[in-house]
């Protein structure tokens, strides 16, 4: 029979390796935030069932990096984020947002124009402007 100091060694090292196994599980993608603004050049109060749609693309490679979606929206302008992960970033590549705002399967607004991210002239946290897209909404 073994005796629990001869033991104590064994399992010392035991809990030894499986912390350090779990700190290793811990170190999982790092990940940065992207903020922005989906604003208007009007008012708009928007249906409450609307549902906004954010992504931030590679145009270079047409790869999708990041996506948020938002309900309850109520009026814009609407703080947006979006959480990627840096390794993503090519400096070499475009990289663009774009939104658009659902209701009842279609597209009430959208932003005609992408705005570009990550080139050294744009903002901090830039505004990505929506316009009507004439459909029209039971509400």
């Amino acid at each position: 029979m073994f005796s629990l100091n001869a033991l104590r060694p064994a399992l010392f090292i035991t809990a030894l390796l499986a912390l350090g196994a779990l700190t290793g599980c811990a170190g999982g993608p790092q990940f940065e935030t992207l903020a922005a603004r989906v604003v208007s050049e009007k008012p708009v109060t928007l249906p409450e069932s609307a549902v906004l749609e954010v992504q931030l693309k590679d145009v270079s490679t047409g790869d999708v990096l990041a996506s948020s979606r938002y309900e309850q929206l109520g009026q814009l302008p609407i703080p947006v984020t979006l959480q990627y992960a840096p390794e993503a970033i090519n400096g070499d590549d475009l990289y663009r947002l774009s939104a658009q705002i659902r209701d009842d399967g279609g597209i009430l607004y959208l932003n005609p124009e992408p705005v570009s991210v990550f080139s050294d002239d744009d903002a901090p946290e830039p505004d990505i402007p929506l316009t009507p897209t004439g459909a029209a909404t039971s509400h």
